[in-house]
């Protein structure tokens, strides 16, 4: 059965298959975002080029049944660069190091309209491309620094438990009961029955 942590999983999955399949050369890792910005950049330029994946959040579910829930969903994929020539090639790329924008180009080439069923994922909407916002455009140790952030929705189904359907079926069940008397004729000469309706 799906949920966030097997999404986010796969996700990264995907991305790291690229990586051994030497697909994304300019790549040794995907990391999961959790809260690295916040140490500084200078904190996290030894991992340049790179990519995080984190959840960003969900919309109101959307009830389907008695037993299931559409929850559509939001995940942010950042890619980050560095340059020590200038501003421009951080984003563009200049030489062998590779460009934000260019790593954009990659994620969402790889991601949009991926229901991750090559992860062993059954169930997901396929990936629609969201939001970009910019992170990072600045400067540290002379270093040009830029973090870019795509945003992708999807979403899933969640079923109820087992304990919500035999709750169900209990209370179905217990609308009313029927009683039989079974009598000697010889003593009383009739048979009776009651049917007892109960209240909810």
């Amino acid at each position: 059965m799906l949920n966030l942590s097997i999404i986010e999983q796969a996700i990264k999955d995907e991305m790291a298959q690229q990586i051994q399949d030497k697909k994304w050369p300019w790549m040794r890792e995907i990391y999961t975002y959790g809260g690295q910005f916040d140490d500084g950049v200078e904190a996290i330029i030894r991992h340049f080029p790179a990519i995080w994946v984190t959840f960003d959040g969900s919309k109101t579910p959307e009830k389907i049944s008695a037993n299931k829930t559409k929850m559509p969903i939001t995940f942010v994929v950042l890619v980050g660069a560095e340059s020590v020539r200038n501003e421009e090639s951080q984003r563009h790329g200049a030489g062998a190091d590779i460009g934000t924008f260019e790593m954009l180009h990659h994620v969402q080439q790889l991601l949009t309209g991926n229901d991750l069923s090559s992860q062993g994922i059954n169930g997901l909407a396929p990936l629609e491309l969201g939001r970009i916002k910019t992170i990072f455009n600045t400067s540290a140790r002379d270093q040009s620094l830029s973090v870019l952030a795509q945003e992708f929705t999807t979403s899933y189904v969640i079923h109820a438990s087992d304990r919500v359907r035999e709750e169900a079926a209990e209370e179905a069940w217990l609308e009313r009961v029927n009683i039989n008397y079974d009598f000697d004729p010889k003593d009383y000469g009739i048979d009776e029955s009651d049917l007892v309706e109960l209240k909810r």
